[in-house]
């Protein structure tokens, strides 16, 4: 009886679960040649969704259908619990995440500062045309409303067809503009947004368009006024976000502009140049996520010139990465890379020490330029400096399935863990682009190619998004150095 029951245990104790298997299989996958490839990660996913497991529960949805967002974070995070957080996850043509299509709700700013926008045939009436077409067809949009915006909604169309969107746009001219109606004296950019996050919620997504120019008016101290705009634009923001998984992307483009322009004083200036204006989507970070996914941003009639996606940090991502052997500043040995430890690190005879890391972050939303600039990093060891590329070689194997590399170094060489953070902020493009005085704005070229206030719009945003307070780390990442 006794050996009955030792043979028994032995069964039970030997008999592996399914999702046991999956964690092998992801382990040898992951160790046979340091990335989890398309082809491997549809089986892990198959695997996954075709088991009754309840262990593989948690990647799946409401539906019981895979969501990748959930099956990529479990598997980076069980990689970095196995010394294997250089390993490459390539999702490749999985399907993504299921959403329900959505309401698509377009404000389209009609205040007499857009008129020069509209008037003749411009890149502005092409661009926003060809926007509007992608998301009828997109199959994401269940329903394409139309709308003018200033200080009410004079005008909405419901539900617009191909005809309708032509009219709303391409047929535009200064004078549709002034027949919409509305209040079109003065661009009151706080209520304005306030009126779009209101319609905001998870059956309906928001486009607005504008050139985004303040209008303090000539009885207003400018400098106060942008401050108050900005600080009631945080709160606005704020509150949603404390109600509403929110989501945002504000995209930079320009137009040829031919019409009158009204700077801080409302004095009227006739202009014939080229203009910023802005699209921004505000939604839910699922619509906003399925919008980009459809490339309907990237696709846009003439591209755009900078792109900023502000989401609500809820986890800090890992992006795969991996520590290249070469180029070296000094010296170090291969050995442990692959678990993201440089061992027998010295300093060159100049006593710097550096070292390049390939990083994927195309798993994010922040756009790829987003990645390039050095001041959205910060580095645990201060000694530390960065400067990062976008990965051009598409046939070097050993950057395959890489967007960025990182070229780091030091003159300070110690045993450490190199904490790597992307943070959420305002970025450097953003005051590049704003304008404190727009007065000379007619014999200023570099001022005509800026936007009044910009600067103290978005930072109300991003303070909202990105408190000053907290440390913000959109994605890090952990190297290890030995000497």
């Amino acid at each position: 009886m006794k050996r009955l029951c030792l043979m028994a245990l032995l069964l039970v104790v030997g008999c592996k679960s399914e999702f046991d298997e999956f964690k092998q299989k992801v382990i040898e996958d992951a160790k046979s040649d340091q990335r989890i490839d398309q082809k491997e990660y549809q089986a892990l996913a198959e695997l996954a969704a075709s088991s009754n497991d309840r262990a593989f529960k948690t990647f799946k949805d409401q539906d019981g259908k895979i969501d990748n967002e959930k099956l990529s974070a479990y598997l980076r995070k069980f990689l970095d619990s196995k010394k294997l957080s250089s390993v490459e996850i390539s999702q490749g043509d999985a399907a993504p995440s299921q959403i329900g299509a959505f309401n698509v709700n377009v404000f389209l700013e009609n205040s007499a500062s857009m008129d020069g926008y509209v008037k003749g045939v411009t890149n502005f009436e092409t661009a926003i045309y060809n926007l509007l077409g992608d998301i009828r067809i997109s199959g994401i949009c269940d329903s394409l409303n139309l709308s003018y915006i200033n200080k009410s909604i004079p005008y909405q169309k419901k539900n617009a067809l191909s005809p309708e969107i032509q009219d709303f746009i391409e047929k535009l001219e200064p004078a549709t503009f002034q027949l919409r109606g509305g209040d079109r004296s003065v661009s009151d950019l706080k209520s304005i947004l306030n009126t779009v996050l209101h319609t905001v919620n998870d059956r309906n997504a928001a486009i607005l368009i504008s050139d985004f120019v303040f209008s303090p008016g000539n009885k207003a101290n400018a400098n106060d006024y942008l401050n108050n705009q900005s600080v009631g634009i945080k709160i606005d923001f704020a509150e949603k976000l404390h109600a509403f998984d929110l989501a945002a992307v504000i995209v930079h483009l320009e137009s040829n502009f031919d019409g009158v322009y009204y700077d801080k004083t409302d004095k009227p200036i006739q202009l014939s140049t080229k203009r910023p204006y802005y699209i921004w989507i505000i939604g839910s970070t699922a619509q906003v996520r399925a919008i980009l996914e459809k490339k309907i941003v990237d696709n846009i009639k003439g591209g755009y010139a900078h792109k900023l996606v502000l989401q609500g940090i809820k986890d800090v991502q890992t992006p795969a990465f991996k520590i290249m052997y070469k180029p070296q500043i000094g010296h170090f040995d291969a050995k442990e890379l692959p678990q993201g430890i440089i061992t027998n690190a010295t300093a060159s005879a100049e006593r710097v020490f550096g070292f390049d890391v390939a990083v994927d972050f195309s798993k994010g939303l922040q756009d790829a330029s987003y990645y390039l600039d050095p001041a959205n990093y910060v580095l645990s060891d201060k000694h530390y400096h960065l400067k990062a590329e976008l990965i051009q070689d598409k046939n070097n194997p050993a950057l395959k399935g890489f967007t960025h590399l990182l070229h780091i170094s030091t003159d300070e060489l110690s045993d450490e863990v190199l904490e790597l953070s992307v943070i959420g902020q305002s970025p450097s493009w953003v005051a590049q682009l704003s304008s404190e005085d727009d007065a000379n704005i007619a014999a200023d070229n570099a001022e005509k190619q800026r936007t009044f206030g910009f600067k103290y719009l978005v930072d109300g945003v991003c303070d909202a998004f990105y408190p000053p307070q907290s440390p913000n780390t959109i994605s890090k990442i952990n190297i290890q150095i030995k000497k």
